[in-house]
């Protein structure tokens, strides 16, 4: 009877610990779940940053293209006056 008793006792612990370690690694799944999650986000953040970046590389760039334009013609009107 003892040794049937020890048995169970040690079957008992044994699911103790399983359920135990089951607990932390359903912890730490939630952990990198969270994580995920946050860098998803900072991910989706910078995106949105590039994108911003680029359109204002764009019109930059377009602005640069009409200064030179106008440089030019501003260029050509001087050299009218010239002597």
């Amino acid at each position: 009877m003892d040794n049937m008793f020890t048995s169970i006792q040690g079957i008992t612990e044994n699911l103790q610990d399983i359920s135990t370690t089951t607990d932390h690694i359903n912890r730490s799944i939630d952990d990198i779940a969270a994580i995920s999650q946050e860098s998803a986000a900072g991910v989706e953040e910078t995106t949105a940053t590039i994108d911003q970046t680029v359109g204002t590389m764009d019109e930059i760039a377009k602005s640069t293209e009409q200064l030179a334009i106008l440089a030019e013609s501003l260029n050509k009107e001087v050299q009218q006056f010239k002597l």
